[in-house]
């Protein structure tokens, strides 16, 4: 008997008995159910992890004066200049914030904001795509000009329409003693989500506003354009600070996108590789349930061996045999394990999706094709006891099995 012909019989002796083979392999679909949808899962979180760091937040790190540093400790334009001259710096910017609120057209209602002190460079560094007018610049910031650029979504909520160049907005601080700065609108930048709307002007004027005479700043944001280099870069940055105000390292910090996602990508993959070996101990179950009926089937077929071993069939004819139909049975269980992974995955992304969140859980082909080699492993390593307890029959003994 040769493989197609043994195929055709396990076939046929796996559909004699549906129920039967359906409660057998079903530890081995829930097994491969369970593993590509938390897999799915896992991906679709990844993939929308770094959809949303994007290239624009790649190798970005921001340095801080913690509040240990004094004030000749703290980040000035000598810093910068440094920093923008060292190899793999594309962009370091000067950011100096404040917690604002503007009023909206309807005068009973505002809108939280956040007022960001930097310089030109930050439309390179952040990436902005200028709608309407321009960015600041070193005019603006030597003159202490109250203007600002914000983005378009923000200029149609607070005029109605999104070229609002030319226009007034008064912000007010909303944290310490409160402060009122009146600013022109001088450039639009175009966002295509919702986010807090950021309000960019020339680090001085927020200075000014705000009574600050220090020629200071406690955050400088960096971006780095090798990825590959990243740490080391970002050790010769803090080391340049250091150097240029002959202190120590304990009085600043930094934090750095790229580290983030990398960390919490990393977590994500050992939560999901952890939570699907522990979904994988269902398929040694469904391994056993295999062996069982194979077992089960043996006992049960013991005279049709007998019979094709007086007929002439060897000992490997009759292994290969049983062998053959444990791994089609483990097959079926792995092909249905897929399918309702597959559909499984797609409802679980109708949920999320319901519930507001852009995670789209994405089932990878090396996955399904890992799928299809666990299931084949399964049928040959638990079929092998059962087949070999075939292959032993004694042909008499067998023929007079009843």
């Amino acid at each position: 008997m040769n493989i197609i012909e043994n195929f055709k019989s396990a076939i046929f002796n796996i559909f004699s008995s549906k129920m039967r083979t359906f409660l057998t392999t079903l530890g081995i679909i829930i097994g491969i159910t369970a593993v590509i949808m938390i897999t799915a899962i896992g991906k679709g979180f990844k993939d929308d992890m770094e959809k949303q760091l994007g290239d624009v937040n790649k190798g970005i790190a921001s340095f801080f004066a913690t509040s240990l540093a004094k004030e000749n400790e703290k980040f000035n334009k000598k810093d910068l200049e440094n920093i923008r001259n060292l190899d793999k710096v594309l962009y370091a910017v000067p950011e100096y914030g404040s917690n604002v609120t503007v009023d909206l057209r309807d005068p009973s209602q505002y809108k939280s904001c956040n007022l960001l002190g930097t310089d030109e460079d930050q439309v390179g560094f952040s990436n902005l795509k200028l709608k309407y007018g321009r960015f600041i610049n070193d005019k603006d910031a030597q003159a202490k000009s109250k203007v600002c650029v914000i983005d378009n979504k923000f200029a149609k909520l607070l005029f109605g329409r999104e070229d609002v160049v030319g226009e007034k907005i008064t912000a007010k601080t909303v944290t310490g003693q409160e402060k009122t700065i009146e600013l022109e609108v001088i450039g639009i930048y175009e966002i295509d989500y919702d986010v807090t709307p950021q309000i960019y002007l020339p680090i001085e004027t927020l200075k000014n506003a705000l009574a600050d005479d220090t020629d200071t700043f406690n955050t400088i944001s960096v971006k780095i354009s090798d990825t590959k280099t990243f740490n080391e870069t970002k050790r010769l940055i803090l080391k340049t600070i250091v150097s240029n105000h002959n202190s120590s390292e304990d009085v600043y910090s930094h934090n750095a996108t790229f580290d983030m996602a990398n960390s919490a990508l990393a977590t994500i993959q050992i939560f999901t590789t952890f939570v699907g070996i522990v979904a994988s101990i269902s398929l040694l179950v469904g391994g056993v349930g295999v062996m069982n009926i194979m077992l089960v089937t043996v006992t049960e077929r013991t005279k049709e061996i007998g019979i094709r071993k007086s007929l002439g069939a060897t000992n490997r004819n009759i292994k290969s045999q049983f062998l053959i139909e444990a791994v089609t049975v483990s097959l079926l269980g792995g092909a249905l394990g897929i399918t309702f992974g597959y559909i499984g995955s797609f409802i679980v992304g109708l949920v999320i999706k319901m519930l507001g969140s852009t995670i789209v859980p994405s089932v990878s082909i090396p996955v399904v094709i890992g799928a299809v080699i666990i299931s084949t492993i399964i049928g040959v390593v638990f079929g092998v006891y059962p087949a070999g307890k075939a292959a032993k029959l004694d042909p008499i003994e067998a023929l007079r099995y009843e």
